[in-house]
């Protein structure tokens, strides 16, 4: 059966616990780690998105990456790195791992080799968070200078030797203040939209595929954490000790039918304000009554400023996370507490819901046999294009057929999961040859021109021997014609 757990980490408190949503037991702990908020990046396994194989954790007294499986409670590996970093994520797919630090620089790494990829400056201040989009083609970026970048992951990763301060795909700037979390939807690089909030008291929703600001939430006070649910029907914004729930999506009465339509909140840049009480000459009594059930719909419960928001997978429970020590699980729909997880002995700064480990199941037999992550300590300078070719890469194969097919695939040419070498592999290997040697460039094609001059030397010393032969045959033939009827006159006059 399966079920939900929770990841929290915290700044002071060296022990990162796993507990059950549903029940609030802790199941597992990991040691010696402590992470401000948005340094704690749960990685898929390759191949399986839903699947966590590790746990990253940027230190904060540190420059040093942690790195944990679910087969041990101690730090895995620890990875030295160049800077402290104080935001870290990693890709959808488990390939790449990006990281950020109080100066606004970027580093991403290759996770199957641990080659450091990239270093760029993407802002001028502290970065506060980092996201992928859902089909890892874009990276955004956003920072303590109000500003949120989008950038194109292929255009990072080209070698090229005067490229400079990569230009970013979009640059967002409509935020008066530091920018404190962000999350981007569900959808590719064009159908996905992105939620930002900031200091200002405001969220915002951009659409990524556009790059245009759809709509603006106003709060009563700065944001500090975000949310949305699986079905971007609802988000919730944190601010201070309260938690406000916003539909983004409502209903209304089409007079012209007689029937209720589904429209979306806001759009077009418009300004939504949320928990705020406005009231004007226009007002009325209803209107007023409206808005104080509205600013009442909230989550209470915390006494400190909530640092982190996660929800289920079914959007049903909301986990959040507070600088006084607590970890609440809400009903979503009641907006009530159903229980409290307490165990860490300081300010709580990540949560994370994800799917129960199979490593952490009770009598689940394939643990004995489960394979840890393969990982290669990540590299401090930037790897040059020959050491990204003579690279190996770890990979992992399960023991199953159709794994093995892959991983042979990977190897092979060939159809799809087969062995067999292809049957076009001589046509493409004689164009691969035609091409070099139309190129003229390569060394093959001057060794091939080589060869072909040394043969046709070969040729003409033998046509020369040839002709000097018949040369010296006809010569002597023609001296001996000569003398021969010298010798014939010379004997008739005597």
């Amino acid at each position: 059966m399966f079920s939900e757990v929770a990841v929290t980490a915290s700044a002071t408190d060296p022990t990162v616990y796993v507990w059950d949503i549903r029940s609030g037991s802790t199941l597992f702990s990991f040691k010696q780690s402590m992470t401000v908020k948005g340094c704690l990046s749960l990685m898929p396994k390759p191949g399986a998105a839903m699947q966590i194989g590790a746990i990253l954790a940027a230190q904060t007294d540190r420059s040093v990456l942690n790195v944990y499986q679910w087969h041990r409670d101690q730090v895995l590996h620890k990875m030295p790195i160049p800077e402290r970093l104080v935001s870290l994520t990693s890709s959808h797919r488990g390939t790449l791992v990006a990281g950020g630090t109080a100066t606004g620089r970027v580093y991403i790494w290759q996770v199957a080799t641990g080659l450091l990829l990239k270093v760029f400056e993407a802002h001028f201040r502290r970065i506060t968070r980092l996201a992928f989009s859902g089909d890892d083609a874009t990276l955004l970026t956003a920072s303590e200078d109000a500003g949120i970048h989008v950038w194109l992951v292929g255009q990072l990763l080209e070698h090229e030797a005067d490229q400079g301060r990569p230009v970013p795909l979009f640059s967002w700037s409509d935020h008066t203040l530091p920018v404190t979390d962000l999350v981007v939807g569900m959808g590719t690089m064009s159908t996905a939209r992105v939620f930002t909030s900031s200091v200002d008291s405001t969220v915002k929703v951009w659409d990524l595929g556009t790059g245009e600001l759809l709509t603006t939430f106003l709060f009563p006070k700065p944001v500090s954490s975000v949310a949305v649910d699986p079905s971007e029907t609802k988000l919730f914004a944190a601010c201070e000790d309260t938690i406000y729930p916003v539909e983004l999506y409502r209903r209304r009465q089409d007079k012209s039918y007689g029937g209720e339509t589904v429209e979306s909140t806001g759009g077009m840049g418009k300004v939504e304000a949320i928990g705020i009480r406005q009231l004007d000459s226009n007002s009325t009594a209803n209107d007023a009554n409206n808005q104080s059930k509205s600013s009442a719909s909230t989550f209470k419960g915390h006494t400190g400023t909530v640092t982190s928001l996660a929800l289920s997978f079914d959007g049903s429970l909301l986990i959040s996370a507070s600088e006084d020590g607590d970890c609440i699980v809400w009903d979503v729909v009641s907006r009530q507490p159903l229980r409290k997880f307490g165990s860490h002995k300081g300010p709580v700064t990540n949560v994370a819901c994800i799917m129960r480990p199979s490593e952490l199941v009770t009598g689940n037999a394939a643990i004995k046999n489960a394979v840890p992550m393969p990982w290669r300590t990540f590299k401090r300078t930037v790897a040059t294009g020959e050491e990204e070719e003579k690279s190996t890469t770890l990979q992992m194969v399960e023991d199953t057929s159709t794994d093995l097919k892959r991983y042979e695939q990977l190897l092979k040419d060939g159809p799809p999961y087969t062995s067999t070498p292809s049957i076009l592999q001589p046509v493409m290997a004689a164009q691969a040859t035609v091409d070099e040697l139309q190129s003229g460039n390569s060394a093959s094609a001057l060794q091939i021109r080589i060869g072909t001059l040394e043969e046709d030397l070969v040729k003409l010393h033998e046509h020369h021997n040839t002709y000097k032969s018949l040369n010296d045959t006809i010569y002597q033939s023609m001296v001996d014609r000569f003398m021969a009827k010298r010798r014939k006159i010379s004997s008739d006059h005597q």
